[in-house]
């Protein structure tokens, strides 16, 4: 099958769903019966930015921010546009566009588009079925509306490379029931997906390595890759476009995910899951290598003495393409990352602190790719909401890291890149 028939068909599920989530959130599309809800989300991001260290990735080269020093000053930095709707008792739609003053697609696109569907209760059990395109349940930073942080401008890396590279389109089905004979405060749940549309997820992380930003990867985005020898013109590797598609299905063969939950009240939150694409390392469609891509990870979050919220999430994990000989794929990665948040809110005020560590490494010995790395950041943010509709926000970053594959683009291989990001974000929005 052509690869440019299989980005058309996605795009066309993707803007199937989004037609009806649409319907769902406009009053006139559907009778609203007692009790129903709709509401549309807008947001818009200014930030005036100092930024030091290598040129970014974005910006054709291989650093680790989102914005350069080429982009000092005054930016439009984000928008969202975030609908639901309520569109009968049992179904919510839910619809999710970004906007972003880049190159890389049109300047609004689609993140989310999903029906979800809760049958009423008949017994302890509870049951929820989500249909469409969404993020899988891996965040515990991007909770708040258009999938963004109540607690910092740039999410941690982890959660950065989820924004980056991994959306399902299928199926997830969760249950959860509260264990009776241990108190109601305690909630256990389990959630499984089936999907496609992410084959080539793991490619970005393999050639870029982690970041931390807030851009969100959209469906018709084409996200660049770094400058790599071996993608280049005449090169063993040229077939790959000089951009990652990651919301793409190549080799018609669905991937999974598993999760499990238990939660204390509103105290403690344990999450583990376990993530697989189940792509074929050797698919190549419309110049897009697949990368079979699986990890392991664990998430909590509890509220500590004083009202401070921590956030814990640890992620491990394997990316490889290309074929399998003496035990190795051509490009043969593990990824590791972790990060330990603090937060502390008080009345309009709210104040973060969160350490990231980062390392990749790699089992194969092809020439011309290296791809491990190994560095750590700090994320300090301060923010003020002087009303429900405006938020100021402070934050300052700094990422150390070590990379030897920077020696490619004449880049030092260990440096150490920070950014200032004063933030003006300007929300509002309708509940009918």
């Amino acid at each position: 099958m052509n690869g440019k028939f299989r980005v058309q068909r996605t795009s066309s599920v993707v803007s199937l769903l989004a037609a009806i989530t649409t319907l769902g959130a406009c009053p006139m599309a559907f009778a609203q019966t007692e009790g129903s809800t709709s509401r549309v989300d807008f947001g818009l991001d200014v930030s005036l930015l100092r930024s030091s260290g290598h040129p970014s990735w974005l910006e054709g080269s291989a650093g680790k921010l989102r914005f350069d020093e080429d982009n000092d000053g005054l930016q439009l930095t984000r928008g969202f546009l975030d609908f639901e709707s309520l569109v009968t008792d049992t179904v919510k739609a839910h619809f999710l566009m970004e906007a972003y003053n880049d190159e890389f697609s049109t300047l609004f696109d689609i993140t989310e588009a999903y029906l979800e569907w809760r049958p009423m209760p008949r017994s302890a059990n509870r049951y929820r079925v989500k249909l469409g395109a969404f993020y899988p349940r891996i965040s515990l930073e991007n909770v708040g509306l258009g999938w963004s942080s109540p607690y910092s401008i740039n999410p941690s890396a982890i959660n950065t490379w989820v924004g980056e590279e991994l959306r399902s389109v299928g199926a997830e089905f969760t249950w959860s029931r509260r264990i009776q004979s241990l108190g109601d405060a305690h909630t256990f749940s389990v959630n499984a997906a089936i999907f496609a549309g992410n084959d080539p997820a793991g490619g970005l992380i393999a050639w870029k390595g982690w970041s931390i930003h807030d851009r969100q990867s959209r469906f018709n985005d084409e996200v660049p890759l770094p400058p790599i020898p071996r993608i280049q013109p005449g090169q063993w590797w040229d077939e790959q476009d000089p951009f990652i598609t990651p919301l793409l299905e190549i080799d018609e063969e669905p991937g999974y995910y598993i999760n499990a939950e238990w939660r204390y009240g509103n105290r403690l939150l344990v999450r583990a899951m376990h993530y697989d694409n189940l792509a074929d390392p050797q698919g190549l469609e419309d110049n897009q290598f697949a990368w079979w891509t699986y990890f392991d990870h664990v998430g909590v979050q509890a509220t500590l003495p004083g009202d401070v919220g921590l956030l814990a999430q640890w992620m491990d994990g394997f990316t490889a393409w290309g074929r399998f000989r003496n035990g190795v794929y051509s490009v043969d990665v593990t990824f590791l990352s972790h990060y330990v948040l603090l937060t502390r809110a008080f009345d309009r005020h709210r104040v973060t602190a969160r350490y990231d560590h980062f390392e990749m490494a790699e089992a194969d010995t092809t020439p011309l790719d290296e791809n491990s790395e190994r560095g750590h950041a700090w994320t300090l943010s301060y923010q003020y909401s002087p009303s429900d509709n405006v938020t100021l926000v402070a934050e300052w970053l700094e990422i150390f890291t070590e990379r030897p594959a920077w020696a490619y683009f004449d880049l030092e291989e260990r440096q150490t890149e920070r950014q200032l990001q004063l933030l003006l974000r300007i929300q509002f929005g309708r509940r009918y």
